[in-house]
């Protein structure tokens, strides 16, 4: 039996399992050579232990966006928007606040929800990808440290709202550590949430042409 036949062993029954802790492997009817590339979730780390001590560099090892074993620089980098610092959201214009507490188990994912309100005297867009990703930062320094490992797809999806109105967004709040330290997972305790707004105009023309990124204050999170 190859070092393959034997993976796909492996990861045909971790898929089976729930919850599942496979992001994304080789596809189990290819014919895959090593190093074979494995992301798992965030709070999958005794699984790439396992796979590690059996196929040791056979296998190249992804935990939430961190490279397995600690210290290996194969990860996924940090989660942090490049470039330019996005511009602060005026709550006098656009307010946003929590559709109740977000409380989420460390190294999984919560689907929440935004509420956001327009007090501007004309109509806005949201430009999204069906929602909102949250990183999730330390509330003392401000520093991004975590936030959802997973794959998202990329519809874009504008949410038009009202002058004076208020509109629920999905919001998607994950608790994988981007920093080394940390470990894998965002560890229980009081964190905060970074979110940051895709403004544009109420229609699909000016979400492709014209957008402007404000990033909200920051809001509270449990991690237990």
């Amino acid at each position: 039996m190859t070092d393959w036949d034997e993976l796909k062993q492996i990861l045909a029954e971790l898929s089976a399992r729930q919850p599942n802790p496979l992001i994304s492997c080789p596809g189990l009817d290819s014919d895959a050579t090593p190093p074979f590339r494995i992301h798992l979730a965030p709070w999958a780390e005794p699984v790439a232990s396992r796979l590690h001590a059996r196929f040791g560099d056979r296998v190249q090892l992804i935990v939430g966006v961190l490279g397995y074993p600690p210290g290996e620089s194969a990860g996924l980098g940090r989660l942090a928007r490049g470039g330019q610092p996005d511009e602060p959201l005026d709550p006098a214009e656009i307010s946003v606040e929590l559709a109740g507490p977000a409380v989420v188990r460390s190294g999984r994912t919560l689907h929440h929800g935004l509420l956001v309100t327009n007090h501007l005297a004309s109509e806005i867009g949201l430009a999204t990808n069906g929602g909102i990703t949250a990183a999730v930062i330390d509330p003392e320094s401000g520093e991004v440290v975590g936030g959802y490992a997973g794959w998202q797809t990329a519809p874009l999806k504008l949410f038009r709202i009202p002058p004076g109105a208020t509109e629920r967004i999905p919001l998607l709040i994950g608790t994988a550590s981007t920093t080394p330290r940390l470990g894998y997972v965002i560890p229980p305790g009081t964190w905060a949430l970074q979110v940051t707004l895709t403004v544009t105009g109420p229609d699909i023309a000016s979400a492709v042409r014209d957008t402007d990124r404000k990033v909200a204050p920051p809001l509270p999170l449990t991690v237990t």
